[in-house]
């Protein structure tokens, strides 16, 4: 029988607590500066602003079908066949129509390239 691990459990790695007590309060993984803090801030306020577009344009430009397709592969993170088993219908019907999808996001944005700009910089610096 396999047990399947999550991505999370499999990208974790376990240290003693004695090799942690060796790093300074400013060395900890978890450490961060204030600038650190308010980029992180501001990355998450461009970040909710983007989502916000995003989701207003999947409901403006796409069909349900589109719609629901996307929403399985992006933000719930199944793959094209789990999306597939789980709407019933072929594994490269869900690829097409994400891929048909995404065709109309890129020309949305391309139409809102001005209104989308500081989020993009954003993106590339994030």
């Amino acid at each position: 029988m396999i047990i399947k691990r999550s991505r999370a459990s499999r990208c974790a790695i376990t240290m003693s607590p004695e090799v942690m007590r060796m790093f300074r309060h400013d060395q900890a993984a978890w450490h961060e500066s204030e600038e650190d803090v308010a980029a992180g801030l501001e990355w998450g306020r461009q970040k909710a602003a983007l989502l916000r577009w995003m989701r207003r344009q999947i409901g403006r430009r796409l069909t349900a079908r589109e719609r629901r397709f996307i929403e399985l592969y992006f933000f719930e993170g199944l793959s094209f066949r789990e999306a597939a088993d789980r709407e019933r219908t072929a594994v490269s019907h869900v690829h097409r129509t994400v891929q048909r999808g995404l065709r109309k996001l890129r020309t949305a944005a391309g139409e809102e390239r001005d209104e989308l700009a500081p989020w993009l910089k954003g993106l590339r610096n994030g």
